[in-house]
């Protein structure tokens, strides 16, 4: 069977008061494949979606490569080149976290807050990576661009009969 190495689908998970949750089993595979054969996903909060995002290791070293290639072609052009301005929103929040054979994990507390995570957890594939959002907020947002997210974390709740 060929090894999935891309983030698909949706899945619904909860936290409890301490932050624990688990990893959707269709998730565990491409992180550990991203991460070079570890038990690590890094976590990032996106502003602009206001979620977190989600990958193995491997993705956020593609993107540091990519951000000290363009400080390398910004020196060679003698331009001014501000890491903490290009790489800051994105690794400022970012936070490497070890999941167990059961795919649970414990959130840090920042990445909780930021992405407002109360109860519902809701994960959408996106491909390289994955999105996370507490599902009470995902459903409170007002961004049209959201609307399959939105959809598919209700049609979760509503199978599940779960409570916001």
């Amino acid at each position: 069977m060929a090894q999935i190495s891309g983030f698909f689908g949706s899945a619904l998970t909860s936290i409890d008061p301490k932050g624990r949750m688990a990893i959707p089993a269709s998730f565990r595979n491409p992180i550990i494949y991203g991460s070079k054969g570890d038990s690590v996903v890094m976590f990032s909060f996106n502003a602009e979606a206001q979620c977190l995002q989600g990958s193995g290791t491997e993705r956020v070293n593609a993107l540091v490569e990519h951000m000290q290639r363009r400080e390398l072609t910004a020196f060679e052009n003698g331009e001014n080149f501000r890491t903490e301005v290009v790489g800051g929103p994105r690794f400022t929040s970012t936070f490497p976290v070890t999941f167990d054979g059961s795919g649970r994990l414990i959130l840090p507390r920042m990445l909780v807050a930021l992405a407002k995570i109360e109860k519902q957890v809701f994960f959408a594939g996106n491909g390289s990576d994955f999105s996370v959002w507490g599902v009470e907020h995902l459903l409170g947002l007002d961004d049209p661009q959201l609307s399959t997210q939105q959809y598919n974390a209700q049609f979760l709740m509503d199978e599940l009969g779960a409570k916001r």
